[in-house]
């Protein structure tokens, strides 16, 4: 796993704003294999944590746990709370039927 410089990850806000949160709140959810933990992770990131219960990911704990500190940090450099994000894009069966 790469370490990630949050240094770094502030300037990207100046890029894109909006549209990099999203994303990113997108791509956490699915790292999370979506659900409630899916929903918790991108609407309340400063809040996640992986509980011992959790059955298999599709990945690593602390790949998710990383990727989740970029969005809080994205968030947060954005002016975003991020206890309360606004709602993750909605998407039904990813298009698979």
């Amino acid at each position: 796993m790469v370490k990630v410089d949050m240094e770094q990850v502030k300037t990207l806000v100046e890029y894109g704003k909006g549209e990099r949160l999203q994303a990113h709140q997108v791509a956490v959810f699915v790292m999370c294999g979506g659900g409630m933990l899916g929903h918790m992770a991108a609407e309340q990131p400063a809040d996640f944590y992986i509980d011992d219960r959790c059955g298999r990911l599709p990945y690593g704990k602390r790949e998710i746990l990383q990727a989740v500190a970029v969005l809080t940090t994205l968030a947060k450099a954005a002016g975003h709370d991020p206890h309360a994000l606004p709602s993750a894009p909605r998407f039904h069966n990813c298009g698979v039927f």
